[in-house]
């Protein structure tokens, strides 16, 4: 299982209007959708991803064009963030 945090929900509205404007409805579903079958994956493997050294605690893993940082507990895993590979993760993640 997994949970975003408030953050990672925000994220993850703004990649599905920015590919709805952008590609359409169709692309958005479509991407968004694969970026949910991606976090069940990882849920369920978590030890997929890297440590973010960066941030103690903290993993990172890539899908298509964005990284997904997340932290594993005891019975799930907490998605902090979704960001585009451009972006600044050190200043958007801290």
């Amino acid at each position: 299982m997994y949970k975003l945090t408030e953050r990672a929900a925000e994220d993850f509205a703004g990649i599905y209007d920015y590919t709805l404007l952008k590609f359409g409805e169709a692309q958005a579903d479509h991407y968004t959708d694969a970026l949910e079958a991606f976090f069940e994956t990882l849920a369920g493997m978590p030890d997929m991803g890297r440590d973010y050294n960066t941030v103690p605690g903290v993993m990172r893993i890539e899908f298509q064009r964005h990284a997904i940082f997340y932290t594993v507990r005891d019975t799930d895993i907490l998605i902090a963030r979704i960001l585009h590979q451009q972006m600044n993760h050190k200043r958007h993640l801290l």
